[in-house]
């Protein structure tokens, strides 16, 4: 593998296992979505490292860890960056912690686990990659704290070995960089170990703090604060409701759906056009009364927004009547987070030779508070991370205006609480050249995607079913790699029903489904 400046020669009988033929197949995806970006390409790379149920993943074949498949990880892991796919990034944490976990339970099988369970391919991996696998192989083998503790202690245990400023400059980096990585889960069923208590979190940032500080950064300085910006907001944002974890679904009328699978287009509106009249204000009006903030230096916001802001709604309930009454009865229904990286739009940016390199734009994603308390409390714990950082006060004040940019849209008026609301938020810039957009339209932003043809589920009277199931059926035909039951009736694959006891569907309760057995 040579392609990005790492020589090392593939096994003659590689992929040999399903790992590595996993890996070669999002290698694969990545290639056919920087020679040919759209939405087509984007939808199987996205596709390739999105998996929900707790079965979906198989290992059969040969244990191994080689060499090769350490660098096939690294060069994934910077492509990821360079297109920024920052799933991809997580699924690759998430293959080097199955692999550890896998490494010792096969030890243990042959009553050799007096051996070490390290391993040492895995010296050559990228260093925040490394620094994950070392917390989590003390984890994993240990068993006696949660991983945030034990990362904090592997950090401060490094510390305390070498505190030159060599190692605080590579230690800080890697710590920064995979909190930020991490962040970037998706679902808490499948990385539940990722999902952090707000306590938890404070003692992540305070370390992430303190390297920064040992290292003589400032958080206000690019591209440091952009990462930090991100890894808050994510963090934050994500452990609403205990990332909840339920399904996520789209709302629209028989007309759109049809409409959508002539187009394949989701409209997105300007926030300007949204029906809820407050959008903007219920953050702001919180302000009016600064009695509850914690922060003398928090007290002074300017909530103007700084980009163009366009917004998709999704619901977090599947079956609800004022939903379907309100925004139709065609239910597109999703099982994660693939949804944000579907939305994205396509960046064409340039590279230093001046190639056109695609590049995922940034979505925030959260779930909608309709309560004020909950806002204020939030905020203040927001107030609390950013103090930990040695910032003057007047620079806490700007990380903090800028950071509740990524909030004034999360907070709406309780009235709205039937919703549920999953929110997706772009922000676009003028001087960047989007790839299958069009924003001719002054209130919708129209954006080529397959949200719309590959759903994870459908529920309601969809006059497209017909034309649904066809995309739907080619998609698990192409992906699959171990047994499911199918729905006949919402489309459903789950690769965890299928090892249980099921009678009904668990999405539609329909009996209509058969076993899929590959």
């Amino acid at each position: 593998m040579d392609d990005i400046g790492i020589e090392v020669s593939k096994p003659s009988d590689w992929p040999a296992n399903q790992k590595e033929c996993a890996l070669e197949n999002i290698y694969n995806g990545i290639v056919k979505f920087i020679d040919n970006p759209g939405y087509e390409t984007k939808e199987v790379l996205v596709s390739l490292v999105s998996d929900y149920d707790l079965n979906q993943r198989p290992y059969l074949g040969l244990h191994r860890i080689t060499d090769y498949e350490v660098a096939m990880i690294n060069v994934l892991y910077l492509y990821a960056g360079m297109i920024n796919l920052n799933t991809l990034k997580a699924y690759l944490y998430e293959i080097i912690g199955i692999t550890t976990r896998r490494q010792k339970m096969i030890l243990q099988m042959v009553e050799e686990f007096s051996q070490s369970s390290e391993i040492g391919q895995y010296k050559h991996l990228l260093p925040s990659l490394k620094l994950y696998y070392i917390a989590y192989q003390q984890f994993t083998v240990l068993k006696n704290r949660n991983l945030a503790d034990q990362i904090i202690d592997i950090v401060n245990q490094a510390l305390q070995v070498d505190s030159s400023e060599e190692t605080v400059f590579n230690l800080t980096h890697a710590y920064v960089t995979m909190i930020n990585d991490i962040s970037y889960f998706r679902s808490k069923k499948r990385t539940g170990i990722w999902a952090f208590s707000r306590d938890d979190l404070s003692k992540l940032f305070g370390l992430e703090a303190k390297l920064v500080k040992l290292n003589k950064e400032s958080a206000m300085k690019r591209p440091l604060k952009g990462v930090l910006m991100t890894t808050i907001s994510n963090y934050i944002l994500k452990s609403r409701n205990n990332y909840n974890d339920n399904y996520i679904c789209k709302y629209i009328s028989k007309e759109v759906a049809e409409s959508s699978t002539r187009n394949h287009e989701i409209w997105m509106q300007k926030i300007e056009y949204l029906n809820d009249k407050r959008e903007l204000k219920v953050v702001p009006e919180l302000y009016a009364n600064k009695q509850w903030l914690d922060f003398d230096w928090a007290k002074n916001i300017d909530f103007t927004p700084k980009r163009d802001y366009y917004v998709s709604s999704f619901s977090k309930t599947i079956k609800n009547d004022d939903m379907s009454g309100r925004y139709g009865q065609c239910i597109y229904g999703y099982k994660d987070e693939r949804i944000a990286e579907l939305l994205a739009p396509i960046w064409m940016r340039r590279s230093k030779d001046n190639k056109a390199i695609p590049f995922f734009s940034q979505v925030v994603s959260y779930d909608v508070i309709y309560n004020v308390q909950e806002a204020k409390q939030e905020i203040n714990y927001l107030c609390t991370i950013i103090d930990k950082f040695d910032l003057r006060p007047d620079e806490k004040n700007v990380f903090l205006e800028e950071i509740l940019q990524y909030w004034i849209l999360s907070v709406k008026d309780k009235k709205w609480e039937y919703e549920h609301e999953r929110r997706y938020v772009l922000f676009l810039y003028d001087d960047y050249n989007y790839a299958e957009l069009d924003r001719s339209d002054e209130r919708f932003l129209k954006l080529k995607t397959s949200l719309f043809i590959l759903p994870d589920f459908i529920l309601g009277d969809n006059s497209s079913k017909q034309y649904l199931k066809i995309m739907i059926d080619n998609k698990r035909d192409a992906i699959s790699t171990r047994d499911y039951m199918f729905c006949e009736d919402c489309f459903s694959c789950d690769f965890d029903a299928i090892h249980g006891t099921y009678n009904i569907c668990p999405i539609c309760g329909s009996k209509n489904f058969r076993k899929v057995i590959l």
